[in-house]
Parts: C-alpha cells; structure tokens; sequence
C-alpha cells in the first residue's frame, strides 16, 4: 500500500514514523514545500531571545532521519493538485511538473498566513513570523536595529517580543483585540499577564490603519497616531490550508477547515486529514471547532497511523489545552474561556482568585492567578492559570477534569497531593472550585 502525506509538520512527520512502526512494508511518501522539517515552531522565540544558541538546533530530524526508516521525504515540493477520481497528485519541483498515484492520501497542509487588511507601501523590514525561516530572517534583521513594532501577533509574537525585549530591544505590541491572547485568556488574566511582565509596551484596541516608509523607518498609523520603528513584525493570523482537499471534492466545514469524521476520514474516499487544516469537534460545546495545536495534530496522527494499519481507533474531542511561557510568567488554560460562553449564548459563572503555588509561608513563594468557568449546574467548562511557577501540571490535571465532566462538587472532594514545599494543602484548583459553588448557591 502506498500512503502519500502532504505536510511534514507535526501531523505528518508522526504519522510517518507511527505507520513505519505499525507496518514495515507499506510505501509512505511525504511532501513538503518547507526545506527543513522535524523542528518546533514554539521554539522560535527562544532562539530569537538567545536561550537557545541557534535555529538549528530546534531542528531534532533531518529529512536523511526518516529516509533511513525507508520513508521518502521530498523537500521544497509543492503538491498542486488532486484528482481523487483517479487517486493521482501532481507535484512541482525547481519548475519540473511530476504526478503519482496513492492508495491513501493524507492532507496534513496546515494552515495559511492571512494578509493583513491595512494598506503597506513598501516590504522592506517588515516580515512576518510563522516559521523557522522567518525566524532565520528576522535574526539576521535585528542586528544593529533598536525599534520593533509587533501588531496583534499570537503566542509565538508575544513571546518573541518579551524575547527581544530582554535583549535590550524597545519593543511595542499593538493589539488590535480587546487584549492578549484573546482566544485564550479573559480580561482579568491578560490584563494581569501584562501588568506582571516588563519590557514591553502593549496597546490594545490599535486599530491599524496603515505602514508607510519614512526614510529607513516605519511609520504604523493606527487610532489617529503614529508609532515609527526599525523593524515590524506583522500579524501572524492564520486560517487552515484547505485548497487541496476542496480540489479533490473535500467537504469543507463552517469554520472553513475540512471536514472529517471521528476516525479523521474526510467526505472523499481513501483521503484522510489532519492537523491545523482540520475541523475538529469541542468537548464543552459538542459543535465544530479549530484546534491548530502541537498536541492535536500528534494525537491524530497517532490515531490515525492505527486506523491506516487496521487498529480502528476514533478521535475524541477537544479542550484546547495549552501553557506557554510570556516574559517572566507562565499562563495555562483549558476549554473555552468566558469571553467565547458569552459570545455563544451558553450561560456561565465564573471565580477568579489570587492564591499560592506552595505553603503561604514557604520562602521564594510562587503567587498563583486561577479563574475557572462553569455552567449553572456546576459543570466546569474552562479554567485559566497565570504563575511565575510551573503549571504544566495543573492545567493537565483540568484537561481531564473537564473532559470528565466534572463538577465544582466533585473536584472539592476529590484527592490532591501536599507538601509545603510543593503544594498547599488545600488545593487552588479547590479553592476556586469552592468560591464558585458560593456564586452558584446565590
């Protein structure tokens, strides 16, 4: 059988090497128009900020890597089309056009770069970053540059711009939302997000107008101001990679990502599709959604590399997990935030409180932020978290409380570890849990 991936990110490179260990004869080709693969774009801004030495190094497999696992990596290849009525793409390379047949096909595109809709006259140093090749140019930019302007960038920007920052860049992030992170944090914990860090300076609700060139500067219009600076990083908006799949008679779901089903089969016959140019289906709100997230794509990969070999294995939904670090602090969340219950209609209470990592009295203390959401019948449904301190554990730990279905009754009974050093003997997550069953008895 041959299995031909689109895409070497996270959702194919897995399924490659997960389909190689269930199966040693298949034939598995991989095409990507990227000439480096195996690397984690999560990594992009420590490499910016000097806490890793190079690009390079973020790169943990080269395409030789998987070659010697007798799956075929083609780099700097574009796959241009489709005919799934003759189960054949057609592929480019340096202006040379080829076609090839599959058994299976495996869209693992990705998603797509949004344009921006303000006006720019002219590109110079202005660069977007979405990969580690844009990483490698705006290294290499910065140098001997003072002034950089970050507008409504996602994760990867904010944290590349506290980064740069440390370095000794002035730094300015114009957010043209009503904060930080908008699709995972509410107010209160954006806004204390920024109020803890230093080094940058954020503004939000900039409604960019416009980058005119000034001489060797920019000059960002945007609420009837102006901001010049040496470099400006654009927005990093994506929308998943769908042209291929809608080509090959793919459905394309509401949220414009294709469509599948539980066992990540698209509308097409023997077409699969993974990863961030997917529709998934949330846990909370049991209707479609987005999940472009290292995580998922992994998680359906290995699904599917079961289901390709004949282990049938379906995909459960989501809760959009996440911890990242910004500046100084540390921010998790999981499932929908307050902001998203509201928007949809799903009435909510929700608790925000300022509470302890360790024992009160525990020196180099840790204070921990924790606003947890739930429906009116106690049911958690979302949680956000903000430390200096680690709380890749804690949010974890309400991935699985929330896919549980959990509510504030429960959790306060259930069993949680102690030692001063390490935790407090009532846990925050219980203590939230409790000023949230006060609200909901009111």
């Amino acid at each position: 059988m041959r299995t031909v991936i689109i895409g070497a990110g996270a959702a194919g490179l897995t399924l490659a090497s997960n389909l190689r260990n269930n199966d040693e004869e298949s034939e598995i080709i991989i095409f990507t128009k990227g000439k480096d693969i195996a690397y984690s774009p999560c990594a992009i801004p420590l490499v910016l900020g000097g806490c890793i030495e190079s690009f390079d190094d973020i790169i943990m497999h080269d395409a030789d890597y998987y070659r010697d696992r007798d799956i075929q990596v083609h780099l700097s290849t574009t796959v241009t089309g489709v005919d799934s009525a003759n189960k054949e793409i057609t592929f480019e390379k340096d202006s040379d056009s080829q076609t090839m047949t599959y058994d299976k096909l495996v869209i693992a595109a990705g998603s797509d770069l949004i344009a921006p809709e303000f006006d720019i006259d002219d590109m110079d140093n202005i660069y977007s970053l979405a990969n580690i090749d844009d990483g490698r140019v705006i290294q290499e930019s910065i140098e001997g540059k003072k002034d950089i302007v970050f507008i409504s960038n996602f994760s990867i920007g904010i944290e590349s711009a506290y980064e740069l920052a440390r370095k000794g860049y002035n730094v300015t992030f114009l957010e043209q939302s009503f904060g930080i992170l908008p699709l995972f944090l509410d107010g209160e914990i954006a806004g204390k997000l920024v109020e803890l860090n230093e080094g940058v300076n954020f503004e939000t609700n900039a409604n960019v107008e416009g980058i005119k060139t000034n001489g060797s500067r920019k000059e960002i219009r945007y609420n009837d101001k102006t901001i010049s600076a040496d470099i400006v990083i654009l927005p990093s908006s994506k929308v998943p990679s769908t042209s291929l799949a809608g080509e090959a008679g793919c459905e394309i779901g509401d949220f414009g990502a294709v469509k599948i089903n539980e066992y990540l089969q698209t509308t097409v016959e023997d077409i699969y599709a993974i990863g961030d140019c997917v529709e998934v289906k949330s846990h909370v709100t049991g209707t479609p959604t987005l999940s472009p997230a290292g995580t998922t794509a992994v998680r359906q990969a290995m699904v599917l590399a079961n289901n390709l070999s004949g282990n049938k294995m379906t995909f459960d939904p989501v809760v959009n997990t996440v911890v990242s670090k910004v500046g100084n602090y540390n921010y998790a969340c999981s499932g929908i935030t307050e902001s998203f219950a509201n928007m949809i209609g799903m009435p909510v209470v929700s608790e925000c409180i300022e509470t302890c990592q360790k024992a009160r009295y525990y020196p180099q203390n840790n204070r921990l932020y924790i606003k947890m959401i739930c429906k009116l019948d106690g049911t958690i449904v979302g949680c956000q978290m903000l430390s200096n301190g680690d709380l890749s554990s804690r949010i974890d730990a309400l991935s699985f409380i929330i896919t549980g279905n959990m509510k504030c009754e429960e959790l306060i009974q259930k069993e949680f570890s102690y030692t001063p050093s390490l935790a407090m003997v009532v846990n925050p997550i219980v203590q939230v849990a409790l000023e949230l069953m006060k609200k909901l008895d009111e």
